[in-house]
């Protein structure tokens, strides 16, 4: 096995220093405390963002649908539930100067069958 010296004026630089594994396993306990710190913190802002009130909306709001304006009701299209996914668009533009990770999104959800199945809808 071949490794970079440990030496300082010999390392590679932006490479970690080469230590033994108790030093290693050590950094490595250290890290995970701060990494379930930072887990726990998350959780609880998505469990604040769940707790956030509600907004009235009204469901006559037309939107415009694949075949024109409708209501928004009807994007529910008769299920319970509705995930809209906000995709940032730009008219005009080819693909490749659209949002990276809006069209990632949109690429990796080929269709609705699975939400469907569950009594969801899903709208861009």
């Amino acid at each position: 096995m071949t490794t970079t010296p440990s030496d300082p004026n010999t390392a590679l630089p932006g490479r970690p220093p080469i230590v033994d594994l108790a030093t290693w396993q050590s950094a490595r306990d250290e890290l995970l405390i701060r990494e379930k710190a930072h887990t726990h913190s998350g959780d609880a802002i998505a469990a604040a963002r769940r707790r956030l009130p509600m907004v009235e909306f009204d469901g006559a709001v037309e939107v415009v649908g694949p075949d024109g304006p409708v209501p928004f009701l009807d994007l529910f299209g008769g299920r319970d539930e509705l995930v809209v996914y906000k995709h940032m668009w730009y008219d005009g533009a080819p693909h490749q100067g659209q949002c990276e990770g809006c069209t990632t999104t949109a690429w990796h959800v080929k269709d609705a069958v699975y939400l469907n199945a569950r009594n969801v809808s899903y709208a861009v």
